[in-house]
């Protein structure tokens, strides 16, 4: 036998609330789950920690509280004619240095990082290419930070997109291109008031 009019709808009715309830759950964890995949673009624990896995705190990789001091761009162009990217040549590639590195934390290893973001236009009449990416440090180690990546193509600063590149196609006379880029160390010893300056390599075509 059916159910009369009223009870029905009182059924559907409580089923309703409780379907609003399961849609929002989902919502919620869509956008946690999109999150934690912005944020951890190279696969690494980006949520500052004192601590390793295990709970035992690990050292300090920046003990001194060392800065980055700058970061500048170096070009090497391989093609005729002028230039197309300028502003790479000697460029200043982190208008907010000095930065201090965060510390992070990934399987147990304390490391710090710094992201930092710049724009590429192609001022030639042709597309080229940007590639070759890599980073060096000054100081007595050159190596000290180690370039972990290159993503394409942040919207703003706080939400880059998580799109590791090794190269980039600029067509010309095409909007600014947002990078981000992120650069690590395991042990920044100290060195007075110095701190550290940055040189992010690239070549083009």
């Amino acid at each position: 036998m059916s159910a009369p009019p009223q009870a029905a709808y009182r059924t559907r009715a409580r089923r309703r609330p409780r379907l609003l309830v399961w849609v929002g759950v989902l919502c919620v964890a869509a956008v946690v789950i999109e999150s934690a995949v912005v944020t951890n673009g190279f696969g690494l624990a980006t949520k500052k920690s004192s601590s390793s896995s295990n709970g035992i705190p690990g050292p300090n990789p920046n003990p001194a509280g060392e800065l980055v001091t700058s970061v500048t761009g170096q070009l090497t162009y391989s093609g005729t004619g002028s230039n197309p990217f300028p502003a790479l040549s000697g460029g200043d590639l982190c208008p907010g240095c000095p930065k201090l590195p965060k510390e992070y934390t990934n399987n147990g290893t304390n490391f710090d990082g710094l992201w930092f973001y710049f724009n590429v236009s192609n001022a030639g009449k042709n597309g080229t290419t940007l590639s070759n990416f890599s980073l060096t440090t000054s100081g007595a180690n050159p190596h000290l930070f180690v370039l972990l990546g290159v993503e394409c193509c942040y919207t703003t600063h706080s939400t880059p997109y998580s799109e590791p590149t090794d190269h980039l196609y600029v067509p010309p006379n095409s909007s600014p291109i947002g990078l981000a880029v992120f650069v690590t160390a395991l042990a920044i010893p100290g060195d007075g008031t110095t701190g550290y300056a940055l040189t992010l390599h690239m070549t083009c075509p």
